[in-house]
């Protein structure tokens, strides 16, 4: 078999190999084999993404609408590659962590069905694939949200259903109108097809909130803070990496990032995103869950990627390398996050002594990659987006001081999380190598991300810059004051405790509710409900006349027929008068 042959059956395995798994969980007699493969479902994807990338396409014109899949360019590459990672460190994380989980057949199902469908969008290369990929990871990823059946999981289950629901009919009207008369179009034509359409502001607008949902844009992403602390660990590292990458993804394939400026979309994106890179971090510090904290951090960092999109958006010369640093943000940011998220599940099975203090170090380390920290991959990663926004004009603005102080936000929120995670049990424990051994291949991945990063030897080297690494370090620095200062003020008895339930908005939202439903019955009854009534009255005063005027036309016809035997006597009489008249007349003569 060639080296193209194999390509193809591995880009095939890659996203059927779990469906198939998942497909036969079910079946009872199958369960031991399915369970026990069910963590390695994702190395096909692994397999695809190191060693044969880029080396063949799979294209089915006879499927319904044709389905073309590959791993052809940087974006797909890349996304393939720390997808297929971080769902095969949460499979194995996942065969320890639900090892005495009565319903772990069923997680396995919704786990499998899941990564299929994100692996799958990730290798589409047409939009029908594209959807059908996206679809069966959304739906799907419903039942790790809602896999442990309490109050709280089955309502973040109906948040998380809610919302997508709504972003999938704002997609399906997306692609409709890109495909127009197509029956469907490759991913590498959609750009320009997006330019050139007259519609082109409203399918950005669709495209923007539609995977915005998916994204956790600010305004759409309520369902995260409820989602992630309900769902078992390893659901929630690739919610957190992997899924809301999907709509990061969606974003670069069918936006006319290039083709086209979209300055009003543009500005709007670089609005939104630096407003949720404060807003996640204000709102991650009032929790107290080590999940909800990473979550709202998730929300704070996707609005960096966001506001990147913007400048995208707004000067189509500079798309290379906003999609560059972008991608490399997103790898790192997944790495990174699914570190942390598994983590948290870590720390919980860790106990005191050595154990607890590696812990800490292996917490502390991808914790310093979200804060930005001096030669780690986020500082790389902002590095990377700082020079975007200089090259595309932007350096006049206050976006690349507002990504500094993003980043003393950040660090301020990781120490809170830090605080909120490492062991402090008094009992000796240490987890088992089925938990801590995935969580360490994500470190170990982590390094080489910044041994070996994605991006130009010219701008790898930027890192050892000194310039650079003072601009990397004081914004942890600043953070450090600051959470250390509030930590003084607590312990004096300061009360600086806000709390703010997960979901945010959503409460404003149930509040609010009430008050909506009143509105709506009000405005039912002044314009539906008075005037049927008025309308039944007045239908009850038209039959009421219909009534009277029957009765009278009915008395008329009495006294009509009346009045004709009246006439007919009359008449007769008259005949019998005339006739006495003229016999009279005739005798006398």
């Amino acid at each position: 078999m060639s080296r193209v042959d194999t390509a193809a059956w591995t880009t095939v395995a890659a996203f059927a190999f779990p469906l198939l798994l998942a497909a036969a969980m079910p079946i009872r007699a199958l369960r031991p084999l399915t369970t026990a493969l069910a963590p390695w479902a994702a190395l096909p994807a692994l397999l695809l993404a190191v060693g044969l990338r880029g080396r063949a396409t799979v294209d089915w014109a006879s499927a319904v609408f044709g389905m073309q899949l590959g791993a052809q360019g940087m974006v797909a590459q890349a996304f393939l590659l720390f997808t297929a990672c971080l769902w095969l460190a949460a499979g194995l994380f996942a065969r320890a962590y639900m090892a005495e989980d009565p319903h772990r057949p069923r997680f396995w199902l919704f786990f499998l069905a899941t990564s299929s469908g994100n692996i799958g969008l990730v290798l589409a290369r047409d939009v029908a694939t594209f959807y059908l990929f996206y679809a069966l990871m959304t739906f799907a990823a419903y039942g790790m949200v809602v896999h442990d059946r309490t109050e709280a999981a089955l309502r973040a289950g109906r948040v998380y259903l809610v919302m997508a629901l709504a972003g999938e009919m704002l997609l399906l009207m997306a692609f409709f109108l890109i495909a127009g008369a197509d029956i469907n179009v490759g991913l590498e034509d959609v750009p320009r097809v997006v330019a050139a359409s007259a519609h082109r502001e409203l399918l950005g607008a669709l495209v923007l909130v539609g995977f915005g949902v998916k994204a956790g844009a600010i305004l759409l992403h309520m369902w995260l803070p409820l989602a992630h602390p309900v769902a078992p660990t390893p659901a929630s590292a690739v919610l957190s990496g992997a899924i809301i990458k999907a709509g990061l993804l969606g974003w670069l394939r069918f936006l006319p990032l290039g083709e086209v400026a979209l300055p009003a979309h543009g500005a709007a994106c670089v609005v939104a995103g630096a407003s949720a890179a404060f807003y996640g971090v204000a709102l991650g510090l009032t929790q107290r869950d080590p999940k909800t904290i990473l979550a709202y951090s998730s929300i704070s960092q996707m609005g960096f990627m966001t506001a990147a999109i913007g400048v995208g958006l707004s000067n189509p010369a500079v798309v290379p390398s906003v999609v560059a640093a972008i991608v490399f943000y997103a790898t790192h940011h997944a790495v990174a996050k699914g570190a942390l998220f598994l983590g948290t599940g870590v720390a919980r099975a860790t106990g005191s002594g050595w154990p607890g203090r590696l812990v800490t170090l292996g917490l502390l380390w991808p914790a310093l990659d979200i804060s930005g920290a001096p030669l780690s991959s986020g500082a790389l990663a902002k590095i990377s987006l700082k020079s975007v926004v200089e090259e595309a004009s932007w350096g006049t603005t206050p976006l690349p001081w507002l990504l500094s102080v993003g980043a003393v936000a950040s660090t301020v929120l990781m120490i809170h999380f830090l605080h909120r995670t490492i062991p402090r049990s008094t009992e000796p424990g240490a987890p088992g190598a089925g938990l801590w051994v995935p969580w360490a291949s994500l470190l170990v991945l982590d390094l080489v991300l910044l041994a070996r990063p994605p991006v130009t030897p010219e701008d790898a080297a930027l890192l050892l810059h000194a310039d650079k690494i003072w601009g990397a370090a004081w914004p942890v620095i600043v953070g450090v004051v600051v959470a250390a200062g509030v930590g003084v003020l607590r312990r004096r008895g300061a009360r600086l405790r806000v709390r703010v339930p997960p979901g945010d908005l959503l409460y404003l939202v149930d509040a609010a509710l009430p008050r909506l439903e009143r509105a709506v019955l009000a405005a039912r009854e002044a314009w539906i409900s008075a005037p049927l009534r008025k309308g039944r009255a007045l239908q009850a005063s038209i039959a009421r006349v219909s009534d009277r005027l029957l009765q009278a036309a009915e008395k008329v016809e009495v006294d009509l027929a009346a009045f004709r035997t009246i006439g007919l006597l009359f008449l007769f009489g008259i005949l019998v008068l005339a006739a006495q008249l003229l016999s009279t007349s005739m005798g006398g003569r």
